[in-house]
């Protein structure tokens, strides 16, 4: 038996009538009347049974409609989300980001893309910028969100968002109560800050912003997550410069104060051209820039 059979199986099942059904189907009545014969014949049942002017169905015949019925419907199904898979329109697309981007792009991203492409799974992974380069060539993320990569590399990139750094002090901080603050006053504070191979390119911004007032900041403590950053300074362990937009933290005990004058820290997103994944197309292209803080 074939899909054909089963097709002119259900159409004869509902119109009950031979003449009828060959012309929905588009074929005469003897092929017609061939094609169910042969399916009775490897079914070793009858499917109908034949009057001179009335066709009915047979208990088996009932029992195999509704079974046949079910059966092309989840085919259908299936034939229609593998046809939206191939355009992109259902599957999985993983975003690898930093914890940073949690705080700006990501959740509008997200939403934004849900909302146009529903039927598409998203997965997301919080990892280091150091870490992102090799998730992509490996395929074990389809999307980056992170700061410009430093070395040499084959992805693709699109800038999507820039702000400036702002200060973060602890509550007690003789500067607390100021309305904004320029870095130089904060040149004799032990500083809470992240190793260069995490991030280089905010690594870089902050270095700058020191260094435009001639000193090179002494660090108390070393950690890679921008949160964790805040978190020592509200504990009154040293001061920060951090994206602007880390101020949606609101962590009780920390201060966020505007720079006077700060460089600029850059966002993008990347991709591996390579990858052959139909949902990352239309994740690129449903990206609109610049997101603002």
């Amino acid at each position: 038996m074939d899909l054909r059979q089963l097709r002119s199986f259900l159409v004869l099942a509902e119109t009950l009538n031979f003449r009828r059904a060959a012309e929905r189907l588009n074929m005469t009545q003897p092929p017609l009347s061939r094609q169910i014969a042969a399916l009775e014949a490897d079914l070793g049942t009858p499917l109908f049974r034949r009057h001179s002017r009335a066709v009915e169905l047979t208990p088996a015949g009932d029992q195999f409609r509704r079974d046949v019925g079910r059966l092309l419907g989840d085919l259908d199904v299936a034939v229609t989300s593998a046809r939206a898979a191939a355009l992109g329109e259902r599957g999985t697309l993983t975003i690898a980001f930093t914890m940073y981007a949690a705080w700006n792009t990501l959740p509008e991203m997200v939403a934004a893309f849900s909302e146009t492409h529903p039927d598409v799974s998203l997965g997301l992974n919080e990892t280091l910028p150091r870490d992102l380069h090799e998730a992509l060539i490996q395929g074990t993320a389809d999307v980056g969100i992170s700061f410009p990569l430093r070395f040499a590399h084959t992805l693709k990139y699109r800038p999507l968002f820039r702000e400036p750094l702002c200060a973060v002090l602890p509550e007690t901080h003789r500067l607390a109560g100021a309305r904004q603050v320029s870095v130089g006053d904060l040149a004799s504070d032990p500083f809470i800050t992240f190793p260069s191979r995490t991030a280089p390119a905010l690594h870089e911004a902050v270095t700058a912003c020191c260094r435009l007032y001639d000193f090179d900041p002494s660090i108390r403590v070393e950690t890679h997550l921008q949160q964790t950053i805040v978190n020592l300074v509200a504990q009154g362990l040293g001061v920060a410069l951090v994206p602007d937009s880390m101020r949606r933290m609101q962590l009780r005990g920390a201060v966020f104060l505007p720079l006077e004058e700060s460089s600029d820290v850059e966002q993008g997103v990347y991709w591996n051209d390579a990858n052959p994944n139909p949902c990352l197309p239309r994740f690129i292209d449903s990206l609109r820039a610049p997101y603002r803080s």
